[in-house]
């Protein structure tokens, strides 16, 4: 059973990655900076991805017999999160490498949104500078870019989200067998 668990928890993992990244690249073209600048592009796309995580999971468990325990749920979910994750930031890096400019793009239209967003909100200059200093001062630029540290710390990130809601879900759909049940033909009797 645990090796077609690691296999259709790694297919499902490579599906919806693959999914990930043409959503990624739809916004994208769209407009680079628009997962960076509009709040509902990222959460429509986490629940996209979630959804899918859960259609998939139950779907696994549904080829493995029906039944699995917590550990195995969290298991074979926490495998689709590690092949999204992956995929996502080698698509993110690549995306970053092949356009060096996007950085900068991306934290000044960050500045711009953010300082706007507050304005609306009524705070004062100095507070919208304070607030903005991250994006004058280089510290989200630098955040930005394609490095070894940078991916390291979004993978650390991502996994640490991912692990937790796959904890969640692992813990909704997990379903054990009955302890008296008895087959007769195509239903169980308890």
């Amino acid at each position: 059973m645990k090796q077609s668990l690691y296999n259709l928890s790694f297919k499902n993992g490579l599906i919806i990655g693959g999914i990930s990244t043409i959503l990624t690249l739809v916004f994208f073209f769209i407009n680079p900076v628009l997962q960076f600048t509009n709040f509902v592009v990222p959460i429509l796309s986490a629940v996209i991805i979630i959804a899918l995580i859960v259609i998939l999971a139950i779907d696994t468990r549904k080829k493995l017999g029906g039944y699995w325990n917590f550990g195995q749920a969290f298991l074979s979910l926490f495998i689709i999160s590690v092949c999204i994750v992956v995929i996502s930031l080698l698509v993110n890096f690549i995306i970053l490498k092949l356009n060096p400019t996007l950085p900068q793009t991306i934290n000044d239209a960050m500045a711009d949104s953010t300082a706007q967003r507050l304005e609306k909100l009524g705070m004062d200059q100095d507070q919208i500078d304070k607030t903005t200093k991250m994006f004058t001062d280089g510290e989200f630029i630098a955040k930005l870019q394609p490095t070894l540290i940078n991916e390291l710390k979004s993978l650390g990130g991502s996994l640490v989200f991912y692990a937790i809601i796959d904890l969640i879900i692992a813990a909704c759909i997990r379903k054990t067998p009955p302890l008296f049940a008895t087959e007769t033909g195509n239903e169980t009797i308890e």
